[in-house]
């Protein structure tokens, strides 16, 4: 989600991901509360001020993404996923909110673009943004 607000590599996809989820109303997407925490902390660390912070949540939280509570339920199995992988603790975090949601929310897949993530596909249906081909022709 930081691409959305950070000109990196694969900022242009993001924000046509967003755009196309916005624009469909049988498309939506789901993340964990933590990603607003994870979004303003690289944001800050990019140098933008207090404000600039705010005004990029407040924009991310106008988007027909769901943003969930971290349940005791889903910290629990978090627990689980780092004492079994190491993982780091948002990244737990964020595969246990999946894994609580997919059945009931009929999620497709796990979007992310980190790497590490690639260790739970045998789990979870981890997508890259380039994997989805509605965007391919998108232009």
């Amino acid at each position: 989600m930081v691409k959305l607000f950070k000109a990196e590599s694969g900022s242009d996809r993001a924000i046509r991901l967003v755009s196309l989820i916005d624009k469909k109303s049988s498309w939506y997407g789901i993340s964990s509360r933590w990603s607003l925490l994870e979004v303003a902390r690289a944001l800050r660390k990019d140098g933008k001020t207090k404000e600039i912070v705010e005004l990029d949540l407040r924009e991310l939280r106008s988007h027909q993404i769901a943003f969930v509570s971290v349940s005791d339920k889903i910290i629990s199995e978090a627990e689980k996923i780092i004492g079994a992988t190491d993982l780091y603790a948002a990244d737990a975090v964020h595969i246990s909110t999946y894994r609580s949601l997919a059945r009931r929310s009929h999620l497709e897949g796990f979007l992310c673009e980190d790497v590490h993530y690639n260790r739970f596909k045998e789990e979870v249906p981890v997508r890259a943004i380039t994997d989805l081909e509605f965007l391919r022709d998108v232009g």
